[in-house]
């Protein structure tokens, strides 16, 4: 214990100079459509996906549109004008925060990236992971906020600098798709056509790149999401199942005892004999 507490030390006393965000929050929100703000200089970063309708930013040296299923990146100093669409309403998720240790290089790197691109499945895991942290009060007194808004800046500059392409786009439109509804009753129609595929193209893609069918996928995504609100809530089994997308309990709890070989109960109280496997984001 005290080498392990020696180390913890030496790791905080050099903790002030890695990068990071302090003070993150994260939210939801929807405008009304037409919705416009006033010119306003940013302090901290502000990183939006946008889930329906659409925000145009004006910068003080740029302009860009983020619709449906895109990232808007914002730095501290931009003077930023927002008007959202006129036709619909724009439901967006969000995080703030104070940026650290922005030395010289990492500035250049921050400001080199794109203000908009498309949000990549991981990243939009990580934000629904935040979110579900913040509504729960499982923060560590904030730090595991600051930790997923960190990773989420640095996976977003992780993705432009290297460019990834292990997924085609159609797989990760569906991805995208089923971590944004999992409590939705979605068919493999719905993920299909969010994908912009037929059915029996998007499992071979899932076939081929994932090693699964969308559905499982799916249900894995659920599994996964139903142990973490019976780990970190007080809702009820019913309640639990009903927002993971099952229909009944009955459903969610045999779902649950087959991947974990407990009942959700037993789980809820500790007593799981193989651990809950955490789903790793793409």
């Amino acid at each position: 214990m005290a080498e392990m507490r020696a180390s913890m030390s030496e790791f905080d006393a050099g903790a002030d100079d890695l990068f990071g965000v302090l003070g993150a929050r994260f939210g939801e929100i929807t405008y009304p459509a037409g919705t416009a703000t006033t010119p306003q200089a940013l302090h901290e970063v502000l990183f939006v996906i946008t889930h329906r309708g659409a925000m145009r930013a004006e910068l003080a040296d740029t302009a860009f549109q983020a619709g449906k299923g895109e990232v808007a990146l914002f730095l501290p100093g931009d003077l930023s004008k927002l008007r959202f669409d006129d036709a619909q309403l724009t439901r967006q998720s969000w995080f703030a925060g104070r940026l650290r240790g922005l030395t010289p290089a990492m500035r250049e790197r921050l400001w080199s990236l794109p203000r908009r691109k498309a949000a990549s499945s991981a990243v939009t895991y990580l934000v629904r992971e935040a979110l579900t942290c913040e509504v729960t009060h499982l923060t560590a007194d904030g730090a595991l906020l600051d930790a997923l808004a960190t990773a989420i800046l640095l996976r977003y500059m992780a993705e432009v600098e290297s460019d990834p392409k292990r997924f085609p786009r159609s797989l990760e439109l569906a991805r995208l798709h089923i971590h944004g509804n999992v409590e939705q009753r979605l068919t493999l129609g719905d993920i299909a056509r969010a994908a912009g595929v037929t059915p029996p193209h998007l499992i071979r893609l899932f076939r081929a790149h994932l090693g699964t069918t969308p559905m499982e996928y799916l249900w894995s995504r659920r599994i996964t999401l139903g142990i973490e609100l019976l780990s970190s809530t007080d809702l009820s089994v019913g309640a639990v199942a009903a927002h993971c997308g099952f229909s009944t309990s009955f459903h969610f709890s045999r779902r649950i005892r087959e991947a974990t070989g407990v009942s959700p109960t037993q789980l809820r109280q500790g007593l799981t004999t193989t651990g809950p496997m955490r789903e790793e984001p793409g």
